[in-house]
Formats: C-alpha cells, sequence, structure tokens
C-alpha cells in the first residue's frame, strides 16, 4: 500500500472539508481548558503588595507601601522572624490564602514544578497507550479528568492538597497535549498540516485567562470557571472519530473504512472506494501488531532523530514554561503583561504558517529561535543596570518578545516531529518528546526562583539553550511537502537486497 493512497483517500472524501474544519475547531476548543489549567500558577503563585503585622494592631488601616513593615520577613523588633501577614485585597491567590511568602516563598515554584512532573508522567503514558488503544480514549478521558479535578482543586484546604491535586492535573493535561495535534494531523492532508499546528488556540485561551483572572481576582473562581468552561466538550465525543490513520496503521481496514465513509458524507462527497487497501492489507486483527518504546528504540534513523529533537524540546519546556511563569516577577500590571503576550502571539502564528509553507518547518524554527534568544539576552544584560522606567520597559518588552518567539517555535518543531514519526509509532514518539519538554518545564520554574536570587539567571540559560537548538535541529531532514508515513520499513538486509538487486535486473533483460 502506498503512503500517496491515504492522501488520496483524503482528497477524495473532501480534503480539508466541512469535517476537518468542525474537528479542528472541537479538538481546539478542548485545549482551552488545558491553557487555563497550564496558566493558573501564573495568577495562582502572584504576590499582591503585603505588610508584617506582628506588632501591629491597629484597624481599618490603609496600608502604603512606603510603611515600615512593608514586605519584611522580619518583625519590627528586627530579631524575630514575622508570622502574621496582611496582604493587599486586589487578588485572591494562593499567596494570600497560605500566606506563601519569607520562608514559604519557595513553595509555588515546587507547585509549578509538582504540576509539570504530573505533565511529565502523562506525555510519556499517553505516547504509548494512544499508540496502543488509538486517539480518542485517551484524549477524552483527559478532558473529564481536568473538568473534575479543577472542580476538586478550587476545595483545596491547604496548599499540600491543593500540590497534590494539580499533579493529576498536569497528568490529564499530557495525556491532552500528547494526542490532540496528531489526532488533527492525520486527518489533515500535507499542505494542511501547519494550519492544523498553528492555529493560535493557545494564544487566545491566554487571551481568555487574562479577562478571566482580572474579572473573577479569585483562585478558586478560576478553577470552577475551567471546569464549567470544559463540560460543553464532552458532548463532542459523538462527532470526533479514532484516526482512521491509526486503524490502517494496525490494519483494521473496515474501521477505517467507515472513517472515511464519514467524513465523506458530512463533507457532502460520495464515499471513496478502498478496496484497493483491503487487497493490500490483510484485513484481520490478528495481523495488528503493537508497537512499544523498543520499536522506535531499534531503528537507526528513528533513534538518531530521537536523540537531536530530545535537547530541542527540552528546550522549548525550559524557556517557553521559565518565561511564562516568571511573567510574575515583571513589572506593570499582571493582567495586562498576560493579555499582551496572548495578543501578540496571534498574528505570530499566522506568520509561521506562511514561513513554515515557504521555507519549511526546520528554518522557521531556526528564525524564532534567533528572536528567542536576542531578546532573553537583552533581558539578561537589562537586568545589570540600575532600575529605571527605561530599563522595567525594555526588560518587559523583551521578555514578552523572547515568549512569544519560544512558543511560536513550539509550531515547526510540533510539526517536524510529527511528520517525522511514522502512524505506528507517531504519539510514542510525540509523546517521548513532549515529556522531554516537561522535563524543562519543571526546572523552568525552579530557574523562576533562582532569578530572584541571581537577576538574569533564567534568561542567559534560555539563551543558551535556544543557539544549541539551533545547531541540533539543522541534521534532522525537513519533513515540509511530505506525505506521512504509517509504518516503519524496516532496511533490508544484505541478503534480501542481493535477491532484490537480482530481481530488478531480469526485469529489466526480459523488456524489449
Amino acid at each position: 500500500m502506498g503512503q500517496l493512497q491515504l492522501e488520496d483517500l483524503l482528497e477524495q472524501s473532501g480534503g480539508c472539508g466541512r469535517y476537518q474544519i468542525i474537528l479542528c475547531f472541537i479538538v481546539h476548543s478542548m485545549k482551552g481548558i488545558v491553557c487555563f489549567s497550564m496558566l493558573f500558577m501564573t495568577f495562582g503563585a502572584a504576590k499582591p503588595d503585603w505588610w508584617c503585622v506582628n506588632d501591629f494592631d491597629g484597624l481599618n488601616v490603609t496600608y502604603t507601601t512606603d510603611m515600615p513593615q512593608y514586605k519584611s520577613c522580619v518583625a519590627a523588633n528586627g530579631t524575630s522572624s514575622c508570622t502574621k501577614f496582611i496582604f493587599d485585597d486586589s487578588m485572591s491567590t494562593i499567596v494570600t490564602q497560605w500566606d506563601l511568602v519569607c520562608d514559604k516563598a519557595w513553595v509555588t515554584s515546587t507547585i509549578t514544578s509538582i504540576q509539570m512532573a504530573g505533565v511529565l508522567v502523562g506525555n510519556l503514558a499517553c505516547g504509548q497507550v494512544a499508540d496502543l488503544i488509538g486517539r480518542k480514549p485517551p484524549l477524552f478521558l483527559s478532558l473529564l479528568a481536568l473538568i473534575l479535578l479543577n472542580a476538586l482543586t478550587a476545595f483545596s484546604t491547604t496548599w499540600t492538597m491543593f500540590a497534590a491535586v494539580r499533579f493529576f492535573i498536569g497528568l490529564a493535561m499530557g495525556f491532552e497535549l500528547t494526542v490532540q495535534y496528531n489526532l488533527m494531523v492525520e486527518f489533515a492532508q500535507a499542505k494542511w498540516r501547519t494550519w492544523v499546528v498553528a492555529v493560535p488556540s493557545w494564544a487566545i485561551g491566554t487571551l481568555l485567562f487574562a479577562m478571566a483572572a482580572w474579572l473573577l481576582k479569585d483562585w478558586r473562581h478560576l478553577h470552577i470557571f475551567a471546569a464549567v468552561y470544559g463540560i460543553p466538550l464532552l458532548a463532542s465525543y459523538w462527532f470526533v472519530p479514532e484516526s482512521f490513520r491509526w486503524y490502517v496503521g494496525h490494519d483494521r481496514i473496515r474501521d477505517a473504512e467507515n472513517i472515511i465513509k464519514k467524513v465523506a458524507r458530512v463533507n457532502g462527497k460520495p464515499a471513496p472506494e478502498i478496496f484497493s487497501l483491503r487487497n493490500d492489507i490483510n484485513d484481520t486483527h490478528d495481523t495488528d501488531k503493537k508497537y512499544t518504546f523498543w520499536d522506535l528504540a531499534n531503528d537507526r534513523q528513528l533513534r538518531k532523530y530521537s536523540l537531536l529533537l530530545i535537547i530541542v524540546w527540552i528546550t522549548l519546556g525550559l524557556g517557553g514554561y521559565g518565561i511564562q511563569y516568571g511573567i510574575t516577577d515583571l513589572s506593570g500590571n499582571l493582567f495586562i503583561n498576560i493579555f499582551l503576550y496572548g495578543l501578540i502571539s496571534s498574528p505570530t502564528q499566522f506568520v509561521c504558517v506562511y514561513l513554515q509553507n515557504r521555507f519549511g518547518r526546520k528554518k522557521t524554527a531556526i528564525i524564532f529561535y534567533i528572536i528567542t534568544a536576542v531578546a532573553s539576552l537583552t533581558v539578561a544584560v537589562a537586568y545589570r543596570f540600575r532600575d529605571s522606567l527605561v530599563r522595567g520597559q525594555l526588560t518587559n518588552s523583551a521578555a514578552i518578545i523572547a515568549l512569544i518567539a519560544v512558543n511560536t517555535a513550539w509550531s515547526p518543531i510540533q510539526t517536524l516531529t510529527i511528520e517525522t514519526y511514522p502512524t505506528v509509532v507517531r504519539n510514542i514518539g510525540f509523546g517521548l518528546q513532549n515529556t522531554m519538554a516537561r522535563l524543562g518545564a519543571v526546572i523552568g520554574p525552579q530557574l523562576v526562583f533562582l532569578d530572584t536570587k541571581i537577576a538574569g539567571s533564567l534568561y542567559w540559560i534560555c539563551a543558551a539553550g535556544t543557539i544549541v537548538s539551533i545547531f541540533l535541529t539543522i541534521p534532522i531532514p525537513e519533513t515540509f511537502g511530505i506525505d506521512l508515513s504509517d509504518k516503519i520499513i524496516k532496511p533490508l538486509s544484505l541478503e534480501e537486497q542481493s535477491l532484490q538487486d537480482k530481481s530488478e535486473k531480469e526485469n529489466l533483460t526480459e523488456q524489449p
């Protein structure tokens, strides 16, 4: 069975038609609850103005930033640690809920790392699960879990309970992030894959999160909002299909045929003839091979590309999540900073689509890597100068540009990764790389904490990692315009190659 045949089936069933558009709208909408869950700590870890009030019994006092005990971890007597705090009532975060300042300042970054550890485990597990049982079950199980867990988190009574539940939220996010793009891409033709991945659903989700956080200003209400948002999406279970490429890759041709017929019907096209698939593949479940990480590691080329991509994805996670969670430490209004990031990210995704279809996946990624490195170095150098209005504005602008650039680079790298792996191990490979990104994301929040001790360290490290990734991306083959492969093609042995060469010579000799 030629790979082009599956592309032909998509074309005959309507190409990028009504079905694909609805499917992408649904799956990208599901990403909204992931976005809210992932970004929560940019609000939850925010520290409004606070004061030590150990030795102060005044009531109905308007606290100002020039008061002696403003952001002081030492009581007024100068000898004992502060144990009683009061916070500005402009917002309710987990910091204000559980007094996470001074000797508890490490808690917020640790909770974020715990959450990202959950995402890491979810990425790794889903990569194997989705290639064994399909894309659809883990997608909807993760959606249901995010709804229930967000609701549960809103009723946390201690920060330790909150941290534990956020680990499982991370686990569910890891599952959804691993499987969602593969499901959409496997219904898209080569020319539309960049659009599928580059739809700015994350940027739109960020805008919605910024507005919701600004309106609600309460960490419990934000979790409830996220849970309510996800409930209507459960109804799409009866429309979203299993990947027909996954069925073909596992020799379940009749199931693939039913999916293709449904796609053609919704697109207003006659059902294409796929009897040739039945002739090319034995239509029986007995031939269904189960693929594992060993199949990925056992192939020389896939092993090589995987090792190169591992460092690239670690850098994406380190830079993307490190700078993202560092937004809370930038000057200016928190909600405006998050909103500006989401607002500017949307058009850059469309620019990214043009660049990918014009120059390819690799060159596009390298362009945004260079922007990330330059912007990160700008922030790192700016921290060396004294505090000033100009420095604050320059730091904010460069940090947001670096965040936008590194997150835009995810699009070509995701597309490149998805197109590099065959269908039978695509989720395993993509899950592996997402796991590496979350490894970087676990470290990222700790770099944010380090940055409060050594100004600029987060951005020096992000710049260095991005520069290394540029050189590691170069040896990976460009996949622009290439049809997706569905099975691992094993190289022929010397004996098999000899027999094939002999057969080809005989055929040439027999030709008149």
